[in-house]
């Protein structure tokens, strides 16, 4: 007798997965639809279902869909040591070296181990080894990854901090690269970057926008920074402020692309020091979170107010990961901003996923029974 092999789950047409997957209550369950295989993932992606909104990842690898629902496990992510800024990659990082992987698709790609930085001068592609020895090595610790975004099949980019020096660096890399390139800049310290319309950008913590030019090295495919340039200066004049009594003003600031637009979003947090110390911070009133967004006019070279984001629109901010999303108004109000109240300024107090509303400057909490303790990996954000 013949061998009969049965038809798999992923036999089903596209057309009739697309109607069990309109019916599905929760972005939840579409995300575990979409998670079964890819041709599941496609008929999830041309369902005429509204967009899925992105989902809070706890350090821990649990998931949490909004508006609200009930937590679930998310293998995929479990022992992730950061988020990348573009994407659903996640960094997963060991002594072997480092690898991004979106827990959707499985889809990886490696990446140099934050050992491997080499450093150069601004347009010198060569890069100094002797320098580069003294630098790294003479350290003692690696630097950590402030942020690392995906920006093209061929370029990778991030923020590294050195925390011993109290300095950033932009390292750029191509994917399957054996080391890191690091770019030595007489600039304030980097505080974020963005991959925008095809061009590299960073921020740095007096709200001044650089564009980063990058060249390739046609023998080895390696990029490099050629050139760092000013493009918009600042808004504000300095990043913290010290009041009385121990209270610290502290602007948190990110860069965030929305419909074709850049935006810079100053967060300012009222703060009060334990003793004066900055490992020991705690809030001192969370309604005491403000906001404030700018567009950048390249054409101006400067920061335009933005007083609104629009109805149909919602910013997901955190210091590795920043999304503008078009929302359903049967599904949330739009307008609003939502953060990780604790978005790595201390060590010690928990964290909650908050909302700020644009139209009135009010705050609320997104999901009131939902709590974590930031440590050595960060929250972040999925979008499905």
């Amino acid at each position: 007798m013949a061998e009969t092999t049965g038809s798999s789950w992923s036999d089903i047409p596209v057309e009739l997965a697309g109607l069990v997957l309109g019916r599905l209550p929760a972005h939840v369950d579409r995300v575990r639809f979409a998670a079964v295989c890819p041709q599941w993932r496609a008929a999830a992606r041309q369902g005429n279902v509204p967009p899925p909104m992105p989902m809070l990842l706890l350090p821990d690898a649990t998931v949490y869909s909004l508006p609200g629902s009930k937590p679930f496990h998310f293998p995929a992510c479990t022992g992730y040591t950061n988020a990348c800024g573009t994407g659903n990659w996640l960094v997963f990082s060991g002594k072997d070296g480092c690898f991004l992987k979106d827990p959707f698709t499985n889809e990886t790609v490696t990446v140099p181990a934050l050992s491997r930085v080499r450093l150069q001068r601004v347009g010198d592609e060569s890069g100094d080894k002797a320098e580069y020895e003294r630098f790294v090595v003479g350290e003692g610790k690696l630097p950590d990854a402030h942020k690392i975004i995906f920006c093209s099949p061929h370029l990778i980019a991030a923020i590294f901090n050195y925390r011993s020096r109290l300095i950033t660096r932009i390292a750029v890399c191509q994917p399957g690269a054996s080391s890191w390139w690091s770019v030595l800049v007489n600039a304030p310290q980097f505080v974020d970057i963005v991959f925008h319309q095809g061009k590299l950008y960073g921020l740095n913590c007096i709200d001044t926008l650089f564009a980063v030019d990058i060249s390739v090295d046609h023998s080895t495919g390696d990029p490099w920074v050629s050139q760092i340039q000013q493009v918009i200066s600042s808004v504000h004049t300095c990043h913290t402020i010290f009041l009385p009594d121990g209270v610290l003003i502290l602007r948190v600031d990110y860069l965030v692309e929305s419909r074709g637009a850049l935006l810079f979003v100053c967060r300012e947090i009222d703060l009060r020091l334990k003793g004066r110390n900055r490992d020991k911070i705690e809030v001192l009133e969370a309604e005491r979170s403000r906001f404030e967004v700018y567009e950048a006019n390249f054409g101006q070279s400067q920061w335009a107010r933005v007083r609104t984001l629009g109805d149909d629109q919602v910013l997901f901010l955190c210091r590795r990961f920043c999304r503008s999303v078009n929302i359903s108004h049967n599904e949330m109000s739009g307008d609003r901003i939502f953060f990780m109240d604790n978005d790595g300024y201390s060590k010690e107090a928990s964290s909650t996923c908050s909302v700020y509303d644009m139209r009135d400057g009010k705050m609320s909490t997104a999901l009131p029974m939902v709590s974590w303790k930031p440590g050595t990996v960060f929250a972040t954000w999925l979008l499905p």
